[in-house]
């Protein structure tokens, strides 16, 4: 069986956790509570999820769903694409993009949610 891996940004603490658990609305299979350390369970909506890729970076960093990754001097941005149903790498500023694959080879240097002077 593959392996899941999530983290989850807490849009009010503004502070990214390992979550404990997370569960799921058994009719929609949409998020419904988020566990994190030292809490209780919350409401989904207080938090983005982001899944693992199921890759890692040139240095064996785990690559998540929004982080930013160096492949030689241009910076991308790890995106689910819905249209291929899998992750791809989107060049910020040109949107042009790269396959998934090309992270084993840069460089993970942040997140679009702790790292947003990247975005500039």
């Amino acid at each position: 069986m593959k392996e899941l891996k999530f983290r989850v940004w807490d849009k009010v603490k503004q502070k990214m956790f390992k979550p404990q658990a997370i569960t799921f609305d058994t009719q929609t299979l949409a998020p419904f509570a988020v566990s994190v350390p030292g809490r209780s369970w919350e409401p989904a909506g207080k938090f983005e999820i982001l899944q693992w890729t199921g890759l890692t970076d040139s240095n064996g960093t785990d690559v998540y769903e929004a982080d930013f990754i160096k492949l030689s001097s241009t910076m991308y941005k790890v995106i689910w694409n819905s249209a291929a149903a899998g992750f791809s790498l989107i060049e910020l500023g040109d949107f042009s993009q790269r396959s998934i694959s090309d992270v084993s080879t840069g460089d993970v240097v942040g997140n679009q949610y702790e790292n947003t002077v990247l975005l500039r």
